[in-house]
Formats: structure tokens, sequence, C-alpha cells
């Protein structure tokens, strides 16, 4: 299986997937956006959370502003993010930043999404405007990624969700559990990490994150949960502590795959569950269960299963004024998806 996707990565490559790092973009539906979540001083405010700012939502925006080709929106949020979320001891960044409080960062473990997406972004901006700087300060990001977050455990490179409060010990040496969140694999991004450095070994970060996703398919739908357990055993199940649910995290992953080109096998039991109800999309489904939400997913979700499915009405699906910024956030990242599918 690992040999059959490090294959589909090489083709991948030859055929130009790595989508991110083209100089002809195309606009997403950025200033509306920009102009509701962007503060004067380059702070993305999540307004269904109280205003707080994460590392992933100030990545997000990092990599939004990019493809819109709007440098001076970029280099504000930039500015915020390195001057208040920047980790002294490494390259990345704390995960949250509370609007109002006496320490706005009480916690200063970082989160891999928020530091992939910032250090992504980077790399498409020193590319884009010709800015070695900024394609630098995305190397050193992408390096200290792969040095303090990927691991190697019972047999598969994981990625942690964050440097620290996901590893358990185990007893008399075995080893413990691992706690991962699989919507943290950002394919596109590992796979223009590997073109900028393969000797990094993103290509087995890329086969065993596709691996991983094929174990990890539980319940009547066969998808992936928010949150998982490795086991030191190597098993496999939904992490304890949180709902056994493919919901607001996972459903990113189908996201994050068609965005990065994956096997089709991969797409099986998403395109199932998409299509079963289609029209009605639920925000969440429990794994072990089978039950659904009783109401709607978000505007943002629809329109990544638009996009597994193949259905292009992102149109329909961007951000509206009503919208709250999780929902509208994930509707330009699918809008960005769909450029980049369409400008290898």
């Amino acid at each position: 299986m690992r040999a059959l996707a490090r294959l589909v990565l090489l083709a991948a490559i030859v055929f130009g997937a790595l989508g991110g790092v083209a100089t002809a973009q195309a606009p997403v539906p950025w200033t509306d956006f920009k102009g509701r979540f962007l503060k004067p001083d380059g702070r993305i405010a999540d307004n269904g959370n109280d205003g707080v700012s994460h590392s992933e939502g100030q990545g997000f925006a990092m990599l939004l502003a990019v493809i819109a080709n709007d440098r001076p929106a970029f280099d504000l949020i930039w500015g915020w993010t390195r001057d208040h979320l920047r980790r002294e001891q490494d390259a990345l960044f704390a995960w949250r930043w509370v609007p109002g409080a006496g320490d706005p960062v009480p916690d200063r473990n970082d989160a891999a999404d928020g530091d992939i997406f910032i250090a992504w972004a980077l790399m498409r901006a020193g590319s884009r405007w010709e800015d070695p700087g900024l394609t630098e300060a995305g190397a050193e990001i992408r390096r200290a990624i792969r040095e303090k977050l990927v691991i190697e455990h019972v047999g598969r490179h994981l990625l942690l969700p964050g440097v620290e409060g996901f590893r358990t010990e185990g007893e008399a040496g075995k080893p413990g559990d691992v706690i991962v969140n699989p919507s943290y694999l950002v394919f596109p991004a590992f796979l223009a990490f590997h073109a900028a450095a393969p000797e990094e070994g993103w290509d087995r970060v890329i086969a065993d994150g596709f691996t991983l996703l094929l174990d990890a398919r539980f319940g009547r739908y066969g998808l992936p949960p928010d949150w998982l357990v490795v086991t030191g055993d190597g098993r496999l199940a939904p992490a304890p502590g949180w709902p056994p649910r493919f919901g607001f995290d996972a459903f990113r992953v189908a996201l994050y795959l068609a965005w990065g080109r994956a096997p089709a096998e991969q797409f099986g039991p998403l395109r199932g569950y998409f299509t079963g109800y289609a029209g009605r999309l639920p925000a969440w489904a429990d794994l072990a269960t089978g039950a659904i939400a009783d109401y709607q997913g978000s505007r943002g979700m629809r329109a990544v299963a638009g996009l597994v499915l193949g259905v292009r009405d992102v149109a329909a699906e961007v951000t509206q004024p009503d919208d709250e910024y999780y929902a509208a956030v994930i509707a330009l990242l699918t809008a960005a998806a769909w450029h980049d599918r369409a400008h290898p």
C-alpha cells in the first residue's frame, strides 16, 4: 500500500499536481472576507468563537491573500502572526490569541495545521512575489514541523497535532498511544514541501498519511473521526475524550485529499456519504451509532462536498454576509482548491 501511494505521489508530481507554486493565479472571493474578518492590525477574528484568533486562521488568510495577489494584506497578516504568535523556542506558532485577556496567549502550545498553512503560504508568497526572504521564512517553519511534529510510531510516520500533550508513556518500555487529528494532514502543502526539499522525507509523510486514512474508517459510513488514537500496539480508534464523529474537523480531510489530488481509493466512502445526503448534508455523523446531526452543515461544508463530487458550484457556496468565520473561510479554501486543480 505504501509503495502504491509513493507511485501515485510521483505520478502527481510528474503531472504537475503540486499546485501552489504556479505563478498564474486566479482570485478567490477574498475582498468581502477581508473586509469582515481582517482587523486593521493584521489579526483574523473568529466571530463565532468570541473573536479569538488562531494560528490556522492566520495561515488560511495568508494563503488566500497570496492567491488573491494581495501583498499588502499578506504582509499585514504575516507581521501580526510573527509578532504575536511566534514561539520563542522554535519556528512554530502558539495556537490561540484571546482579545482582552491579561495574557492573550495563555497556552504556548502550537497547532500543526496552523504551522503548516503559515509555512506553505510563505513559500507560495516567496515564489509569487520573488521574495527569497519569505521563501526562507517558510522553509524554516517547514523544517521545524518536520523535526518537532513528525514522529515514527509503530511503523507509521504520524503528524502530532502539537508539540505537547498528544503522546502517552507506554508500560515497561513499550510504545504508548498517540492522538492525531486526521484533518491536519494538509496534503497539498506536503506536496509543495516535498517539491522544495525532497531530502526531508515528505514523501513518506504523504504515503503514510494516505495509508492511515485508508485504515481509519469507522462506522456505517466508513469515515475518519475528528480525532484518532493510534495505540502502542498499532490499533486505530476514535480518540477517547472527543465525540466519535465525522464532524467539524474531519470534513476537512475531504478538502485536503481533493486539493492534494489523492488516489481515487481515498474517496469511495466520502463520495457515498456526500451523495447520500445531497442537498441536506448534516453537520456531523456519529461513527459509533450512525446518528446524524439534526441540522445542516455550513455553506463551507457543502462546498467541500461539491469539490469531492466534482460539482463546481463554488460560486453558490462561497461566503455570504451572514456566515460565521469558519464557514466563510472553508468556502474560500474550497475555491482555492478548485483554482489549484485548474492551474497546476
